[in-house]
């Protein structure tokens, strides 16, 4: 799909790719051997299981095996090949990536060989799982922001700030089902910073639609792409303002 976009026709991307990569080597944080840190991401995102205390312990068990099974899904991993991809069709490198602290090196080193002006944004979740065996826990996220040089950084005091602090956002995983859904106030922001009315966002791991739906709000084109039906289908009745459970409902900033 990312072939078929032309060259440097895309103004900005924003993406949230899965945490875990598979390059099939054996070495480094993104080969093939599992390791302690790829249970990180299953910690995150259990934050979207919901608890049933009064339901018995087999209703809690089977709401975790189903969010694992979709964790494994998301999880599988892309080749950061990809990334070369997206500077080609990006008009100047303009771009937010999503990632945990193991992916922040080698997307620091692809960027900054270009001469890219860097910045690392960070969502900090102040309910986080309890959960940290000799770790310190997890409750911030990192996102990557590349520009190339003459790339304008536009917004405000306010939304141009480099860090959140929020609690977990439940009530948007109950409504559209994805486990890793980012706030859709931050999105809006980072489209803010960094383009103008009218430009062309690409989400290209589009999840439950997030980014196309802050895109479309904020008055710009949007192209998203999702390999998963469900989700797909979950972003196209978000975008139309019908909610995970077929109510409709207005677009909540």
């Amino acid at each position: 799909m990312i072939k078929q976009i032309p060259d440097k026709s895309i103004d900005l991307i924003i993406i949230d790719p899965p945490y875990e990569y598979t390059t099939g080597g054996g070495a480094g944080c993104f080969g093939i051997k599992k390791r302690k840190y790829h249970q990180e991401y299953y910690k995150v995102a259990e934050n979207t299981n919901k608890e049933y205390k009064n339901e018995g312990q087999k209703r809690v068990w089977e709401d975790k095996k189903k969010s694992r099974e979709e964790i494994k899904h998301i999880s599988s991993g892309f080749d950061l090949e990809l990334l070369n991809e997206l500077d080609r069709i990006l008009k100047k490198i303009n771009i937010y990536i999503w990632c945990s602290k193991h992916q922040v090196e080698p997307l620091l080193k692809h960027y900054l060989d270009k001469n890219c002006n860097i910045e690392i944004l960070t969502w900090h979740k102040t309910n986080p799982l309890p959960t940290m065996n000799n770790t310190y826990a997890n409750d911030t996220e990192y996102c990557i922001f590349a520009r190339e040089t003459g790339v304008q950084l536009y917004g405000d005091y306010e939304s141009k700030r480099k860090y959140y602090v929020t609690n977990i956002n439940k009530i948007d995983k109950d409504k559209f089902k994805h486990p890793t859904i980012k706030p859709l106030k931050i999105i809006k922001n980072l489209i803010i910073n960094s383009s103008n009315e009218g430009d062309i966002v690409l989400d290209c791991f589009s999840g439950s639609g997030t980014t196309c739906v802050a895109a479309k709000e904020l008055n710009r084109k949007y192209i998203g792409i999702e390999i998963d039906p469900e989700y797909y289908k979950i972003s196209i009745d978000r975008l139309e303002g019908i909610l995970a459970n077929g109510q409709t409902s207005m677009f909540i900033s």
